[in-house]
């Protein structure tokens, strides 16, 4: 009898499958060891988690260790909940399980869509899997089309969707898409401006600012507990720089004016944004 040397691949996504209690990573888990237990010839050897990653890609950290693992030959079986773990891609999908795959002879099994290439014939492979693969693909390509308009009918509504809030502001307590401004904060825009219309330059205000030990709005984020990260900071403690304060005083955010939407990804399947 052939053994096969199983990985254990889970999947979730923060968007379209948290809410679903079946495929959270506990069960995945469960379900998988429960159907290997009924198959003498499988033996799991790695488990590989993507939480909190979309199913259209394939640029995942543990999916990309999964296939070091087949390229090496320490696995030659890959178990999943259902083929949407493995993608929601058309393309990719199908290109794994109907082309790489066999070509590494692994043996792909989806455990709910009763899957199994080692016993598949002709038209679960080249039918049944292709089709259940669009309908995967389909429900990103829906779940992106509704998010997208529903954020559009919020920024129509001026309503805030953004995760962070501008320095000088926070989320009302009451409602997570109104703005309100944070008094402490608040009080040393008010200070970058008063500052600015004295003649003082971007220079002196963040000198000033740093002298008297005002947090930098990354700093004061941290502080308040925000798990808030930026592209501009390049140091481990961020201090204020002429930029910072030249980025406050050229956002019309401080004059009343609510700016949403300004880019966008290409589409669901590209992280590009343009």
């Amino acid at each position: 009898m052939q053994i096969y040397k199983a990985a254990k691949y889970i999947r979730l996504s923060y968007t379209d499958d948290k809410s679903n209690e079946s495929d959270s990573v506990g069960n995945q888990r469960k379900l998988i060891e429960e159907f290997a237990s009924h198959h003498p010839e499988i033996e799991l050897v790695s488990e590989r988690v993507d939480d909190g990653y979309s199913g259209v890609i394939f640029d995942r950290p543990a999916f990309k260790e999964m296939m070091d693992d087949i390229m090496e030959g320490k696995i030659n079986c890959v178990i999943v909940k259902d083929l949407s773990r493995l993608g929601r891609e058309y393309i990719g999908a199908g290109n794994y399980i109907q082309k790489y795959f066999p070509q590494k002879n692994v043996r792909f099994i989806a455990i709910n869509d009763n899957y199994d290439s080692l016993t598949a014939n002709s038209s679960d492979r080249y039918m049944v899997v292709p089709v259940k693969n669009f309908v995967n693909e389909s429900y990103c390509r829906d779940i992106s089309i509704k998010s997208r308009s529903n954020q559009q009918v919020k920024r129509m509504n001026g309503e805030y969707i953004g995760s962070f809030v501008c320095y000088g502001y926070r989320k009302d307590e009451k409602d997570k898409n109104k703005i309100v401004p944070d008094e402490e904060a608040a009080r040393v825009v008010q200070d970058i401006f008063a500052w600015k219309l004295m003649g003082l330059s971007a220079n002196s205000i963040a000198a000033k600012l740093n002298e008297r030990g005002t947090l930098s709005p990354a700093e004061y984020k941290k502080a308040h507990g925000e798990k808030f990260k930026t592209s501009f900071q390049r140091n481990p403690e961020a201090k204020w720089t002429p930029k910072a304060v030249l980025r406050i005083l050229s956002n019309e955010i401080y004059i009343g004016v609510l700016e949403q939407g300004k880019r966008e990804k290409v589409s669901y399947k590209v992280k590009k944004t343009i």
